[in-house]
């Protein structure tokens, strides 16, 4: 059984670049806030999951 894997020319679905452009936000806001790049990023994801699970 082969695997399908998605060209790396196939587009992004809309839903999945929204969610990088909101965890981008996300990351910038730390950053201003005085995050380093890493907490920021961490914070972000944090964030991301437990809007999920709402």
């Amino acid at each position: 059984m082969k695997r399908k894997s998605k060209s790396p020319d196939s587009p992004l679905d809309q839903h999945t670049v929204e969610e990088l452009q909101f965890q981008e936000r996300l990351i910038i806001k730390y950053i201003i806030e005085g995050m380093t790049r890493e907490e920021a990023a961490i914070q972000a994801l944090a964030d991301l999951r437990e809007m999920d699970r709402r």
